[in-house]
Order: C-alpha cells, then sequence, then structure tokens
C-alpha cells in the first residue's frame, strides 16, 4: 500500500475514532498537504491558515463557538428546541443523562481532535521551512500553539481527562490520557504554557482581523490560570489577577483601540458594529464573499436557531433550535431598586408572564413588571420588538411552542433589511462574528478573582461598571429596546450595587452577585453551563444547587425535562465517546481511559 507521508487532521480522526478502508487511506484527503509542500513559506502559511478554520464549528450546535449546547443548554440557559423527537441525544445533554455513545459527544471529540491536529500539522513541519524569517516563524509557531491551546481549553471544559496532543502525535493521535500510575494527566498547565508563548510572542495589534494579538493571548491565559484556580490551585488566582489587570488597564483590540466596554449592549451583535472595544477576540465569520454557495465563511450557528415562519428571524429558514427557557428568562426579574432577586423561590414566584399555549392571534399583555433591560435583546418574546422584524407575534414563530416553550433566542440575528447582504441569498448564515472573549467576560472574571482574593470591593467595581452600561445612555435603540414611538419597550429598571451593598460583604456573597451577573451579561452566550459547574468545584455547591434548581423548575413547564437531575460525580464531566476508546488500541491495550461513573 502507497504511503503517503502527510500529516493531516482527516486521516489523524479517521485512525483514532473511525475504521478506515485500506482505499481511503491510500487516497490524498481533501485539505492535506505533503511535507514536500507544507515545508515552503507559501505551504506553512496556508497550513496556518486552516488550522484557523475549525473555529466556526462546523455547523453545529455542539462546536459552534457559541457553544449552544455544552455552554448554554447544558447550563439551564436554553431548551434544545425544535420538535419533539428531533435530536434526542441533545436532549440526552439536557437532562444530564448522556452516554458515551452519544452522537453529540463524538462530533465534539471528532471536531476538536481534528482541530488540534491541524495546529500540530504546523507546528511538526515548522522547522523544517527554509526562507522564512525568523520572526515569521516565531508568529506562525505563536498563532498555531494560540490555536492549540484554545481547542484543547474547549476539549478540557468538556471531558477534563484529556491527553495533551502535542506534535508527535500527528504520527500516532494514540496518545494516553493516564499517566504510567494510572492517574489522568492534567493538561491545564499544557494549555497555560502555549498562551504564555502566544502572550509574549504575538504583537500587541494585528493587520487581519481574526488573528491574535498579545493581549488576546494573555486574556485567554488569565482565563486558563482562573479555571486552574477554579480545581484547587488557589496560586493561580493571583496570577490571573496580574493579567486581567494589565489586559484592563492596557490591553487593545487587534487594531489598536483600547478595550473597553462598547457604547451600548447591542453593538456586540450589531454585524456592522463589530471588532470594536470590546472585541478581545472573535470568530470571524463574512458572506457573499464568492466561496462555494457564498456562505463558506458564515456563522453556521445560525443556521440551528431561529424559526420556521418565513415571517421571522431568518425568514423561516434555520432549523427552530435553542429555545431560552423560562427559568433563564426569570433571572431578568428584577426588585423595586433594580437590583436582581437572588432567592430561586421569590424569583420564581415573581415570573415573567408568557404567552405559552396562546395562539397568536389571540389577545395578550406583555409582563408589565420591573425587569433587567438585558431581557430583550437576549430573548425575543411576544409583544416585543425583534429587531427590525416588528414585534415578536409569539407562537406564530415557534416549531413546537409546547415543546421548545414560548420564546427565541434573539443575540445572534442580522437586521431583516439586511437579509441578501449580511446573510447569503436564501440562506439562514449571517456575517455577525461570535466572540470566544468579549470584556465585559474579561470584567467579570476579574471581578470573580478579586473576590476569590478577598478584594470584594474591587469586585464591585467591576459588576457596576458592567451594569452602568445599562444604567444609562437609555434612549440609545441599541442600548434599550424601545418602541417605534421612542418609549421603551417594556418596564425595565437595572441599579448599581451601592458602597457597602451586603452582597458584596463578603467573598462568598460577592461570588454569588458575579455568577448572577454572568447569567444577565453573557447569557445565551455559551458559558452558564461551564461557570455552574466550575463554580461548583470550588464551593462545593453551585452546580448542584443551580444545575437541580433549573431542571425541577423547568420540569413543571416542559414534561421533556421532569424526573432529571444533576449529580457532579459523574454529570460535572462528559463521557468520552465510546468509539475513540476503542479506536485508541495500541500494543495490546487501550490508551484512552473512560471518564469515571461511566
Amino acid at each position: 500500500m502507497k504511503k503517503i507521508h502527510s500529516v493531516i487532521f482527516t486521516l489523524i480522526v479517521c485512525v483514532t475514532l473511525f475504521s478506515c478502508k485500506d482505499d481511503f487511506i491510500e487516497q490524498q484527503p481533501i485539505g492535506s498537504f505533503p511535507e514536500s509542500i507544507i515545508s515552503t513559506p507559501d505551504g506553512i502559511k496556508k497550513a496556518l491558515t486552516g488550522a484557523y478554520a475549525p473555529l466556526n464549528g462546523a455547523s453545529n450546535l455542539a462546536t459552534g463557538p457559541g457553544q449552544f449546547l455544552f455552554g448554554s443548554i447544558r447550563g439551564g440557559e436554553a431548551n434544545r428546541g425544535s420538535g419533539n423527537g428531533v435530536q434526542p441525544q441533545m436532549s440526552e445533554i439536557q437532562r444530564f443523562s448522556v452516554n458515551s455513545s452519544n452522537s453529540s459527544v463524538l462530533i465534539f471529540i471528532t471536531h476538536f481532535s481534528d482541530a488540534i491536529a491541524r495546529t500540530n500539522m504546523v507546528l511538526k513541519n515548522l522547522p523544517l521551512v527554509e526562507g522564512l524569517a525568523d520572526a515569521d516563524k516565531t508568529q506562525v509557531e505563536a498563532e498555531a500553539r494560540f490555536l492549540r491551546a484554545h481547542y484543547h481549553f474547549m476539549m478540557k471544559r468538556v471531558f477534563k481527562n484529556i491527553p495533551w496532543l502535542d506534535e508527535a502525535s500527528v504520527d500516532d493521535p494514540r496518545v494516553p490520557n493516564t499517566d504510567e500510575s494510572g492517574n489522568f494527566v492534567d493538561v491545564w498547565p499544557n494549555i497555560a504554557a502555549d498562551f504564555k508563548f502566544a502572550a509574549e510572542n504575538l504583537p500587541p495589534t494585528q493587520s487581519i482581523a481574526g488573528r491574535p494579538n498579545s493581549w488576546a493571548a494573555k486574556a485567554l491565559l488569565a482565563k486558563t490560570y482562573l479555571y486552574m484556580g477554579n480545581e484547587g490551585d488557589d496560586a493561580n488566582y493571583t496570577l490571573a489577577k496580574t493579567l486581567f489587570d494589565d489586559v484592563i488597564t492596557n490591553g487593545v483590540t487587534y487594531k489598536g483601540e483600547k478595550y473597553a466596554l462598547a457604547a451600548n449592549y447591542h453593538d456586540n451583535f450589531n454585524s456592522q458594529k463589530e471588532n470594536g472595544p470590546e472585541s478581545v477576540y472573535s470568530v470571524q465569520h463574512e458572506v457573499n464573499d464568492g466561496s462555494e454557495n457564498n456562505r463558506a465563511n458564515a456563522s453556521m450557528d445560525i443556521l440551528y436557531i431561529g424559526s420556521q415562519n418565513p415571517s421571522g428571524p431568518a425568514m423561516g429558514r434555520g432549523y427552530a433550535y435553542f429555545n431560552p427557557s423560562q427559568w433563564f428568562v426569570n433571572h431578568f426579574r428584577v426588585d423595586a431598586t433594580g437590583l436582581p432577586i437572588f432567592d430561586d423561590a421569590a424569583r420564581n414566584a415573581a415570573f415573567i408572564k408568557n404567552d405559552d399555549g396562546i395562539e397568536s392571534s389571540a389577545a395578550f399583555t406583555p409582563d408589565a413588571g420591573l425587569v433587567d433591560p438585558r431581557l430583550d435583546w437576549s430573548v425575543g418574546r411576544r409583544g416585543i420588538p425583534f429587531l427590525d422584524y416588528g414585534n415578536m407575534p409569539g407562537k406564530a414563530w415557534i416549531r413546537d411552542q409546547a415543546y421548545a416553550g414560548p420564546y427565541i433566542s434573539k443575540k445572534f440575528f442580522t437586521l431583516k433589511s439586511r437579509d441578501g447582504i449580511d446573510t447569503a441569498p436564501g440562506r439562514s448564515e449571517n456575517n455577525l462574528n461570535i466572540a470566544i472573549i468579549r470584556f465585559a467576560d474579561v470584567l467579570l472574571m476579574a471581578a470573580e478573582v478579586d473576590a476569590r482574593l478577598g478584594n470584594t470591593e474591587q469586585a464591585r467595581i467591576y459588576v457596576n461598571q458592567i451594569r452602568n452600561r445599562m444604567a444609562t445612555n437609555t434612549t440609545n435603540p441599541e442600548n434599550w429596546v424601545l418602541n417605534a414611538d421612542g418609549t421603551p419597550a417594556a418596564n425595565y429598571k437595572i441599579a448599581l450595587y451601592p458602597v457597602g451593598s451586603p452582597q458584596f460583604a463578603s467573598p462568598a456573597k460577592a461570588l454569588e452577585a458575579i455568577f448572577f451577573e454572568r447569567t444577565l451579561e453573557l447569557g445565551l452566550e455559551g458559558h452558564r453551563g461551564y461557570d455552574a459547574i466550575r463554580f461548583g468545584a470550588e464551593d462545593g455547591t453551585t452546580d448542584t444547587k443551580e444545575l437541580n434548581g433549573y431542571l425541577t423548575y423547568e420540569s413543571t413547564l416542559r414534561g421533556f425535562v421532569s424526573g432529571a437531575t444533576y449529580s457532579r460525580d459523574p454529570d460535572a464531566l462528559i463521557p468520552l465517546s465510546q468509539k475513540a476508546i476503542e479506536n485508541s488500541f495500541k500494543d495490546g491495550k487501550l490508551t484512552l481511559t473512560q471518564n469515571p461513573g461511566y
């Protein structure tokens, strides 16, 4: 059999995860590069460009940069949506009943193994390249290691016990996730080392959007240290604080603009205002660029959400998944002062009124109570303007309201008036960038680190900085959702935490406020499931309280959630795909060990 001496992600995943036929292995797979080609200045740069491609997630709720499935649905922010009986493996993840044969798990591990292999292809062949200046080689290495760290980070959060796949793994990816004593290896230090190299060797600005600069690498290195601290090594909190302080004080975007919160909340989800001061690192998307179907570089996450009604978002071309949960919506109820209601029972008792079970042709009056204004940029709900589509009509926009609930997600849609401009003609995929990390996230992680180190006053200041954006500029239709006559679309109220607030009287209370604020500010952006689990790893209660609280409440509304429960052991981890384990066989034994409890 002819041996092709190429290093490509397709072949690696074939070897690792699937049984491949000889005729497939004998072929030059699409996207592969023989070493004679990749080991040239032009070849290595093209290979690096190929390593960026997996960032957009390959059209799947599990792998997209928005992390809708493992981040938001698993965190209680949204129901799987669509219709009853569709994609049942996603419901398993929502219900915390996932097993090692789950196809979304296989898709996830396949995708990010592919992505890591692409970066290692670059790093393995880079030393062989002649005619490339040393500075350019360093730049290529720094970008590849940034991407490798990011892809491992995504895997680490989901599975925890993963192997570290470096340049040597391109020849044989069957790398064990345990050491010689049988203990699981910890790849956090490897991820941190890659981000650190990127932070020290990337330039502070870039000429191309989507290429990370040194500040993006520092922010993600700080995030890595934060996660490491959550898992038990408190010294990492000090490392994270130093970096967060530097990023907040001195950090700039890829084009040199100082990091800051965007003037208006919706600027972060407006395709005409992206790559602004709040963008620390975002996956770049574009449409109508001459690529295949004019959408090869589009945001694919949006394909899965939206309505299936031609009058609805994306003109009914979406698959109607990812419907916000009532439990999540209730978080936006505020007390008389404009602050959150932290008591679950009190908050749910004051639930935000919905039109569940009410036909769009029937009368309905939207909730008149006090709500945080971020609600209506996150969630489409009946009677409230939905971008330039007019008022959301309720059930008519929901594929299966009895199953998915009465809401539709809102953050990731472009304007109806720009259909065919911000979308590919006749398609739902659009050009809206998806943030891997934005400055509001940095501020809230910095607040968390300060709270964990006992600096609760600084934590309060950071949280108020986030809230102040919504408390001011209230007449701008990109900050508060307004009716056509310029009046607020709902009874909005938001306040700052005053000096001496009891909510910041102790680290534990401050962390409660910060976790809640992350839900309000970053809701449906793929963080909450990961946040709940890492907070729980630190304090022993947050994940159990929050996730079971969601399941208990939502099960009263959505029958498919009934009976579901969360237990840290084993549900904090997702099982490795059984197919991956079976195909890790080497020298008479399996090199991958399944996560405990599966």
